[in-house]
């Protein structure tokens, strides 16, 4: 609702013309790897600049703008993970190369990206100007086990898809709440889903991987097999390989209770996050019933769209039990939310899918746009400090063409971060509720895209110093909001690093993924 607001009042800008610098280069003219990939692949793996259309189309499968102007030499598009082992084989001779003639502190600059959905807005978070991008969408295939207690998910999936594919049969899985989100890069870095308080982050519940090893050789990872592996996956990216396929754990499909509601800040920013805080607290304070499995949220933000002087309010609740009345679930009907006035409520029993599609209609493609995020404690007084830095950014923003900048305070509780397998995520310490901090920009027009990138890091750091100033700052970042310029592995904690870096040492001991990969969040 509120895009299609900033886009009525701004207008939709026309995205800039293609530049191939590559397109007019004959077959013998293209660099050798790249040759060696055309010739090892079948027909039609491999689209180059000369085929303009397709080219445009698989460049344009990147969701945000800017990422959508950094123009790759190729596009590779295995349809399997041995046509991807083939492909990386490749790389890895060409990297070997790449070493032997560099003389610089990093071994080489990353020349390859590897694209699951696409989704992330950071820059060149799955893409390479002049490089390989190799997408991974052709690999969706979406497979429940004969007993039905798992299914096998290929990377290249939407999550959308996988969950219309599993309607049918009565399953659901762990997995994202917006219909753009793609299943490897959101589970390979950590990843909430509407379960999440019934089963952890999605990542951990993950109980096999097919990956595509440095040397292209193809593995299996679980808990019996490679288990080092298969432990560093739950969260550290794409630093190990490449994941062709997850199989998760599945679970009945059932309709959920969602919510969404809006209301102007005027009156009611302060008692809003009163009770945002105050329902965390009680939440994961151990007494009998505080805490609920079935509660999913809440997700409390305050959304500056231009144009509209005052922020508005948007808080999503769910429940994945429906209540046998269809109302509101006596668990949030116990909550201080209820006492909020809102301009309009959106509650109702819906399908997953639903749910899903509505998340994701407020992202439309083909926008610039930019996310970052921190993490705090529960704190009232540092969540307030949090919005004062906000309001003062917004403020400062106001000429922004196009602004429209949801800014987010998201609960993780103790009751529910370490269930599942595992993870390296640096949680397993933690016995109290961390607020996430989401900042999640778009804008229309290219010239501010310095601007914009410049003024949200300062916000996040000045979030940063001011919670750390109140001892109510926490090192844990959210990997899947998190920019290319944030360290998201700095926060996992000493022994998951060792453990991290001992994997990465083994698995790929070049150092393929650390520095020939483009995008990702890498260990060093």
């Amino acid at each position: 609702m509120l895009r299609r607001k900033a886009a009525a009042s701004e207008g939709k800008q026309p995205a800039p013309k293609p530049t191939y610098p590559m397109a007019s280069l004959r077959l013998e003219q293209l660099p050798q790897y790249i040759q060696s990939i055309l010739s090892e692949l079948p027909p039609g793996s491999v689209i180059l600049q000369s085929d303009t259309a397709a080219f445009q189309q698989a460049v344009d499968a990147n969701w945000a703008q800017q990422n959508r102007e950094i123009v790759p030499a190729c596009i590779v598009r295995p349809r399997d993970a041995q046509q991807l082992g083939k492909t990386v084989k490749i790389l890895k001779q060409e990297y070997d190369s790449r070493c032997r003639h560099h003389t610089g502190i990093s071994p080489t600059p990353g020349f390859f990206a590897v694209r699951s959905g696409g989704l992330n807005p950071g820059l060149g978070a799955a893409t390479v100007q002049g490089g390989v991008v190799i997408d991974l969408s052709l690999i969706c295939e979406v497979t429940p086990s004969d007993d039905k207690t798992t299914v096998t998910v290929g990377t290249g999936a939407k999550w959308i898809d996988v969950y219309k594919a599993l309607e049918e049969k009565g399953l659901a899985v762990m997995g994202g709440r917006s219909s753009p989100a793609g299943v490897g890069g959101l589970t390979l870095q950590g990843g909430i889903s509407f379960y999440s308080p019934r089963f952890g982050f999605v990542c951990s519940n993950v109980e096999r991987y097919e990956v595509v090893l440095a040397d292209g050789n193809i593995v299996t990872a679980s808990a019996s097999e490679h288990s080092d592996l298969w432990r560093v996956l739950k969260g550290g990216g794409n630093n190990f390989g490449i994941v062709t396929r997850f199989t998760l754990r599945s679970l009945p499909l059932a309709p959920l209770w969602f919510g969404q509601m809006f209301a102007l800040a005027t009156f009611q920013q302060t008692r809003a996050m009163m009770a945002y805080h105050d329902y965390v607290k009680h939440a994961s304070s151990g007494e009998p019933y505080a805490f609920d499995e079935n509660a999913a949220g809440p997700i409390l933000s305050f959304v500056q769209v231009r144009g509209i002087p005052l922020h508005i309010i948007s808080l999503q609740l769910a429940y994945t039990k429906v209540p046998a009345d269809q109302q509101w679930p006596a668990h949030w009907k116990k909550t201080k939310f209820t006492s909020l006035w809102f301009l309009r409520r959106n509650c109702s029993v819906r399908s997953h899918i639903s749910a899903v599609e509505q998340n994701g209609s407020t992202a439309p493609p083909g926008t610039r746009h930019m996310q970052g995020t921190t993490t705090i404690l529960n704190d009232v007084d540092t969540m307030q400090t949090a919005y004062e830095i906000f309001c003062k950014t917004t403020t400062a923003m106001r000429q922004v063409k196009g602004l429209l900048f949801p800014f987010t305070f998201q609960a993780i509780l103790p009751q529910w971060m370490n269930k599942g397998y595992p993870n390296v995520l640096g949680l397993e310490n933690c016995t109290e509720p961390l607020i996430i901090i989401g900042c999640s920009v778009t804008w229309a027009e290219a010239k501010d895209d310095e601007f914009v990138r410049t003024t949200i890091r300062r916000l996040l750091e000045e979030i940063d110093t001011a919670a750390a100033a109140r001892q109510k700052g926490h090192p844990y970042k959210f990997m899947n909001y998190c920019m290319e310029f944030q360290r998201p592995y700095d926060g996992c904690g000493e022994e998951n690093g060792r453990v991290l870096r001992e994997a990465s040492r083994k698995y790929d001991p070049d150092g393929l993924f650390q520095h020939g990969c483009a995008g990702g969040f890498k260990l060093s």
